[in-house]
């Protein structure tokens, strides 16, 4: 894996998560909860494409949505996904609502 220094700038990071939503109602609360915090834009992130495939190709799992944001830096992914406002207040209105993956992502 590529190193960098201390002084290099940070790169910029995407938080990517894989859903299917079995609970539309519960989802609804989640992402209403969500936006009122603020947390993407106090952590410098905004998000880049949010839904289903245009046009699955390849073995792509039917009703799979996706949610892909932006932030400036790999910390401050971290710092909003493991901001406690997240994950005590605004995580848990997600649980049951379907299947998750979710994983962060540095780009160039």
């Amino acid at each position: 894996m590529e190193q960098h220094s201390p002084e290099a700038p940070a790169r910029p990071a995407y938080l990517l998560v894989t859903a299917r939503v079995t609970d539309g109602a519960k989802m609804a609360a989640y992402a209403r909860a969500l936006a009122d915090t603020g947390l993407y834009a106090r952590h410098g992130g905004h998000y880049l494409f949010i839904g289903k495939a245009a046009r699955p190709l390849e073995d792509w799992p039917e009703g799979t949505s996706i949610v892909c944001a932006h932030f400036p830096s790999r910390a401050a992914a971290e710092a909003f996904w493991f901001d406690a406002q997240y994950q005590d207040e605004v995580k848990p209105l997600r649980a049951g609502a379907g299947e998750f993956h979710v994983a962060i992502f540095e780009g160039q």
